[in-house]
């Protein structure tokens, strides 16, 4: 008796346990000092958000709205799965979220495999997915599906770019799919040699690639920083069903670029986080 009391004791502290860990963010602050970054972008802050997935943080997201304005950002980069493919019913999760964003800042918004699917009319119709365009739209989002915006200063110039890969690239189980810098671009459009680049790429795996094309700042996600963490190994497993991904979480570099890969803010098809609470980046770029 006293084995099966201890064991649900056990059971109902894990539970405890998972639950904190799913529903308490964490704020990740990075200072990326590069000598690219123009004069007239110096000290510009973005919040950096990915893989929210319809999660809340509080009633209406207060809690997550809260830490992003103490972020202090001048933009919002938000690079994929804000939603859930299979619950188009609860878009207005994500309208809110969107709405209270756009009141303060400017949003640039880049699809995952979750917009994806949607806009290939998997887990919703084609006139579902034209509303949801065009609601983000009056909202204020710039939406950035294999599109891009140039930001002026003066003679600076920033120019953020919001890559969606067809979903061949996110194939679960199978061999990844090779892409280059010419394919890249072939989506994207060139880089400017003497603009600076943000690339806002949901999938991490193509660090290489992107590299080669050229970004300075790469924003990614998709990964859920591996679901668990371990000590010394990393994330455990990626979507794509990978054991210890090399790309889980964290801040990888490769000459003069930068890729910032968050943990997520959401879960979806294994909906929890073990040793690896949820987390909002926020990024300053400063020139060196």
């Amino acid at each position: 008796m006293q084995y099966i009391i201890a064991a649900v004791v056990i059971a109902a502290l894990l539970v405890v346990y998972l639950w904190i860990e799913n529903k308490n963010l964490v704020v990740t602050n990075y200072l990326l000092e590069q000598k690219k970054v123009p004069s007239n972008f110096h000290d510009m802050r973005f919040a950096c958000i990915t893989d929210l997935h319809y999660n809340q943080y509080g009633k209406g997201n207060a809690r997550l709205l809260k830490a992003i304005n103490d972020c202090k950002p001048d933009a919002i980069l938000i690079a994929g799965d804000l939603v859930v493919t299979a619950k188009p019913k609860k878009v207005e999760v994500a309208y809110h979220f969107l709405s209270e964003l756009t009141k303060r800042y400017p949003v640039y918004y880049a699809p995952g495999n979750h917009e994806l699917k949607w806009g290939q009319a998997i887990g919703c119709s084609k006139e579902f997915y034209q509303s949801f365009l065009e609601n983000l739209k009056k909202l204020g989002v710039c939406y950035l599906n294999n599109e891009s915006i140039t930001l002026k200063k003066g003679s600076d110039t920033l120019i953020i770019r919001g890559l969606s890969l067809p979903r061949r690239f996110f194939a679960k189980g199978k061999r990844k799919v090779e892409i280059n810098a010419k394919d890249i671009e072939s989506l994207v459009g060139k880089t400017q040699g003497d603009a600076y680049e943000i690339l806002l790429a949901h999938i991490p795996d193509y660090f290489e690639a992107y590299v080669s094309y050229g970004a300075d700042f790469i924003l990614s996600g998709h990964v859920h920083g591996g679901i668990m963490k371990l000590p010394y190994l990393g994330g455990v497993i990626s979507p794509r069903y990978e054991l210890f991904p090399k790309y889980d979480s964290g801040i990888f570099k490769k000459g003069r670029t930068v890729m910032f890969l968050s943990r997520g803010l959401g879960t979806h098809t294994i909906p929890v986080r073990v040793f690896n609470r949820p987390e909002l980046i926020c990024v300053e770029i400063r020139k060196c």
